[in-house]
């Protein structure tokens, strides 16, 4: 479940002749998956599952800078 979360964020972060190569609704639903996940994670009181959110939730940020710079 995990993986493939960040296998789609990393897929969504290309630019391509800069312009963003996703839509604002497919960049919202990659940030919901990944809000998802950190909540799940949150349960979880291992070292590498904290290592994970933050991971994750560095990724979330990069997503909504993408966001917001995207076109409506």
């Amino acid at each position: 479940m995990m993986a493939s979360a960040h296998a789609r964020c990393r897929a969504l972060s290309p630019f391509c002749e800069g312009r963003p190569s996703v839509t604002r609704h497919e960049i919202t639903q990659a940030i919901e998956k990944l809000t998802e996940d950190i909540r799940t994670l949150s349960y979880s009181s291992t070292k590498a599952a904290a290592e994970k959110i933050l991971h994750l939730q560095q990724r979330r940020r990069e997503l909504r800078a993408q966001f917001e710079a995207a076109e409506p």
